[in-house]
């Protein structure tokens, strides 16, 4: 798959998703005959709704079907096993993605949430209405999206404690495990990294990230897919620089899609994401300056060509990346 189709077909969200709507064209009668209107499909509606599924209407999209039914357009299409560009058949059934929900524990915040189950910050988030700066209460109930990892394939968690403890091999554990032999040296504490507060900026717009091509810009894209951001290709091991002063809020490979990717935090509101570097240079908590190579370019993630996917955000808000940067 090409990088431009990719970005064109892929829920992009870091997450981070807005999804246009596929309008479907009625057909019409011709010659003067009288138009047949197959209707067989209605008397399926009241079985799938039974069965958890959807049975496809005249004029539905994928994207109306999953805002109807409240889940992500993302988890719809993985469920179904559609393919671009995801027209739909009356009559045809949709599995509709279950939703799950997660009750707050001690400890927990909302990007471990999101790690735990393998899904973007930003759609938990919003899926949840939880207002910057997204502080989450022990017992809260969260709402899970629906393409959220199985109980499954969740790693168990020790007890959350005030502070994050490093990952560590999975040990087996019974309902008698208290009792279980001592263990011979304590682990050392781990060091809690914090992000200071953004420096000013040094300008007005913002620096080119990386020089090469523009091989998908943003907005919508056929097919109902939108990029919330722009795509550039340039050589693998390239340079990636930082738009403008700021501090890096994320630094990792978690969210799905994106590959090793930097989330930078500036004065103002904007955050700045770079996503399928080759490798990351600087670390959580880090602050970088304006022109500083912060990445390599690489093809980490879901795409099959050296490129950088850069977006710009105001809050949990994707603009025009084109915008800020030097024409």
């Amino acid at each position: 798959m090409s990088s431009v189709a990719y970005q064109a077909s892929r829920n992009r969200s870091l997450i981070w998703v807005m999804l246009a709507a596929l309008t479907l064209a009625a057909c019409g009668g011709s010659g003067g005959r009288a138009v047949v209107v197959d209707r067989s499909y209605e008397n399926q509606t009241q079985t799938a709704a039974v069965t958890g599924g959807y049975v496809v209407r005249r004029g539905d999209t994928v994207y109306g079907v999953a805002q109807k039914h409240a889940v992500s357009t993302r988890a719809l299409i993985d469920w179904n096993k559609l393919h671009p560009p995801y027209l739909l058949v009356p009559g045809q059934t949709l599995r509709l993605p279950q939703r799950r929900t997660y009750t707050v524990q001690r400890g927990d915040s909302v990007y471990a949430i999101s790690r735990q189950f393998k899904v973007d910050m930003t759609t938990l988030v919003r899926l949840n209405n939880i207002p910057q700066p997204y502080t989450i209460h022990v017992g809260q109930s969260l709402q899970l999206p629906a393409n959220a990892a199985p109980e499954e394939q969740v790693a168990s968690r020790p007890p959350a404690t005030s502070e994050p403890r490093p990952a560590e091999p999975a040990r087996q554990a019974t309902a008698s495990s208290t009792t279980a032999s001592p263990i011979s040296k304590p682990a050392a504490p781990t060091r809690v990294v914090t992000v200071p507060r953004p420096p000013a900026r040094a300008g007005n717009g913002f620096v080119w990230p990386v020089e090469g091509r523009v091989i998908s810009s943003f907005g919508s894209k056929t097919g109902g897919r939108h990029n919330d951001g722009m795509n550039i290709a340039a050589p693998r091991g390239a340079p990636v620089r930082a738009a403008e002063n700021g501090v890096v809020a994320y630094a990792g490979k978690e969210i799905r899609g994106f590959g090793n990717l930097l989330l930078i935090k500036h004065d103002g509101g904007l955050i700045t994401a770079y996503a399928h570097a080759d490798s990351l240079l600087v670390n959580r908590g880090d602050v970088v300056t304006r022109g500083q190579v912060i990445a390599k370019v690489g093809k980490s993630g879901d795409v099959d060509s050296p490129q950088l996917h850069f977006e710009v955000r105001r809050g949990t808000k994707a603009v025009n990346p084109s915008q800020f940067l030097p024409s």
